[in-house]
């Protein structure tokens, strides 16, 4: 009776060391990215930068992850992945750790294209990783780990300037990499035993994805709703500051705005486990997120407004966060295949946002407001509404060999 009590409570304990593991490597993605927008201000004021020389710390890092991602699968099956995810994290916490020496922006920007080459390597891997270990639960799976980088990015936005106040602003951009050695000691003790190898199907015969109309379709999709939720993430504090806003009340609307966010990212693939057909539940987002831009062009003063329109792009682009990464997921049983995909949707979907988020600085520089990104942001979220509709299961075997 014993041993067969053991048996059971092997893979319990497999699976949520795994779980474990995927929220903590989450959490270290996106604070060093998020930091920024609190501390624009500051970081603009004493290195007299403009809007769009300041964008490019959150572009950098997005422009990054980009290019990063197209090599990520090859590395991950010519290198042990244990050592990928240890160097990863590393690189991305002695980066932050860089920040607490930035007397000029060339080190800030340096430190962001480290940040994100390292954010790149682990999310080419943990679609795969999810799909090969946990198959049975990845809905639940990649809600934890889209959950845990939208919850990153939360505390990092909410505690920045906090972190500011004790050290100013360098300890707000490097205070993350406290992060850092956590997840590097839980995963040195249980990543390299639990996480099992990604076996390839029919890799000879695939179609190479950047021949596929449908793999860049997705790639557009990812790319537009990472290119809101960046823009949201790096003007969301400017914005309301310009409207007259306190820091600590722009502050407190861009946590309320993150912590929806993390909700939603957690509770949408939850919601969608029982069908493949999430067109609905992207309907739903999409267009959440497609009034909030609209409303924050059209009445963005007044708390009750500011709070309206946070909570639609709180709850729209959290889920949708999710639901962009897991529809890929859905097209294709094979976890090296889903692999491939992943680095390629979020790869260009990446440099998609990361040229959203510059051109939004510098129509900040050029006309005195955010107005025309919030209006531009709202056209790429209709273009996805459209698209969502094109995101047929039943059609999956046809588009993704």
């Amino acid at each position: 009776m014993k041993v067969t009590d053991a048996r059971l409570e092997q893979p319990t304990a497999r699976y949520l060391w795994l779980y474990v593991l995927i929220v903590w490597v989450g959490l270290n993605l996106r604070p060093s990215i998020a930091a920024v927008g609190p501390l624009l201000d500051r970081i603009q004021g004493e290195l007299s930068v403009s809007y769009t020389t300041a964008s490019l710390l959150t572009t950098l890092p997005f422009l990054a992850m980009g290019l990063a991602c197209f090599q990520g699968m090859q590395l991950i099956r010519r290198w042990d992945r244990h050592r990928i995810v240890m160097g990863s994290l590393s690189l991305i916490g002695l980066a932050s750790l860089m920040r607490l020496f930035g007397d000029s922006f060339m080190l800030l920007a340096l430190s962001a294209i480290a940040i994100g080459a390292g954010i790149a390597l682990i999310q080419a891997l943990m679609p795969a990783l999810i799909k090969v270990t946990l198959p049975n639960t990845v809905e639940t799976a990649t809600g934890l780990y889209i959950g845990a980088i939208i919850g990153g990015g939360a505390l990092a936005s909410g505690l920045a300037p906090w972190f500011a106040a004790l050290g100013g602003w360098r300890l707000g951009l490097a205070g993350w990499a406290i992060l850092v050695p956590i997840a590097l000691l839980l995963w040195h003790r249980h990543g390299g035993q639990m996480l099992t190898p990604v076996p390839r199907e029919r890799s000879a015969e695939a179609t190479p994805l950047s021949h596929i109309p449908r793999a860049w379709t997705l790639a557009l999709f990812f790319g537009f709703g990472t290119a809101g939720y960046a823009c949201v993430m790096a003007w969301l504090p400017p914005y309301y500051l310009a409207l007259g806003w306190s820091a600590g009340d722009a502050g407190l609307l861009l946590g309320y705005v993150t912590l929806l966010q993390v909700v939603a990212s957690v509770g949408a693939p939850f919601l969608v486990r029982y069908s493949l057909d999430r067109r609905r539940a992207l309907y739903l987002t999409v267009g959440m997120s497609l009034i909030g831009f609209v409303g924050l062009y059209v009445k963005p003063d007044g708390v009750a407004f500011a709070v309206l329109w946070g909570t639609l792009l709180g709850l729209g682009i959290g889920a949708l966060f999710s639901l962009s990464v897991l529809v890929p997921m859905d097209h294709h049983r094979d976890p090296a295949r889903v692999g491939d995909l992943a680095a390629f949707v979020q790869g260009h979907g990446y440099l998609v946002a990361a040229v959203a988020t510059l051109l939004s600085g510098m129509a900040r520089d050029m006309l005195s407001g955010f107005d025309t990104a919030w209006v531009a942001l709202a056209g790429l979220f209709a273009i996805m509404l459209v698209m969502s509709w094109r995101f047929d299961p039943h059609y999956y075997p046809r588009h993704i060999d």
